[in-house]
């Protein structure tokens, strides 16, 4: 067994010699080009439960993960949430579209497919960062962070819910007039991995202590959102 593992192992060696000697140069990077000032770093995105990079070492091919950096969640029929699977993130920032207090339409955005319930929302990712130490009657200000992998026209307008504390729930509309992307028709539209931020704002109810407070799109079966916590005291 040892004799088998040892050539096992100078087999993978080779193998991985082989390969590097088969690699291209690097290309170079021209000096007038070292001034140039580097895009604004983006952090990592879940893509199924992590990103993963294969690697050769020593003609060894390991599996490399991180996790994600930032709290996000999906809401799922029993709402508990999950880690969320996001698209491939987008290299240019995200546009701020106004808070509107719009009540919730409710639309009718679910249809079957195939046996299946399914909506035009199902691949959309909703990412955001919700912290603050406030008082109760506050306005709590946060932006949600919409992506979707396809162009999606945004008609009819979803709805979205926030959750603050354990009693608190409330259901409002997208502000999808004021969203800057539009087809021929002059309908909002979510470009393919572009990320468009709707910002909130939430009235903080009469409670105390740390409080979860949970965004999520409503319709899709599995709800995309995402959660912060909010510390709340007297004044």
């Amino acid at each position: 067994m040892t004799d088998l593992l040892d050539e096992m192992g100078e087999r993978l060696t080779a193998a991985g010699r082989q390969w590097r000697a088969e690699q291209p140069p690097p290309a170079g990077v021209p000096l007038e080009r070292l001034d140039d000032r580097l895009d604004r770093p983006r952090p990592w995105r879940v893509v199924a439960a992590a990103a993963a990079a294969v690697v050769v070492v020593g003609g060894l091919a390991t599996v490399l993960t991180r996790s994600h950096d930032d709290q996000r969640s999906q809401v799922g029929t029993t709402g508990t949430p999950t880690t969320q699977t996001t698209p491939q993130p987008s290299t240019l920032p995200a546009v701020d579209v106004p808070w509107r207090d719009l009540p919730a339409g409710h639309p009718h955005v679910r249809h079957r497919e195939h046996g299946k319930v399914v909506t035009r929302f199902d691949r959309v990712s909703a990412t955001g960062t919700i912290t603050g130490h406030l008082h109760p009657g506050d306005l709590l200000t946060f932006t949600a962070v919409i992506q979707s992998p396809t162009r999606l026209v945004l008609d009819p307008c979803p709805d979205f819910n926030v959750a603050f504390g354990r009693y608190s729930w409330n259901t409002w509309q997208l502000n999808c007039r004021q969203v800057p992307y539009r087809d021929g028709r002059n309908r909002p539209v979510l470009p393919a991995f572009r990320d468009v931020g709707f910002e909130m704002k939430v009235r903080v109810p009469d409670v105390r202590g740390d409080q979860k407070v949970l965004w999520t799109l409503d319709g899709p079966q599995q709800m995309p959102g995402f959660y912060g916590i909010v510390k709340v005291t007297a004044r």
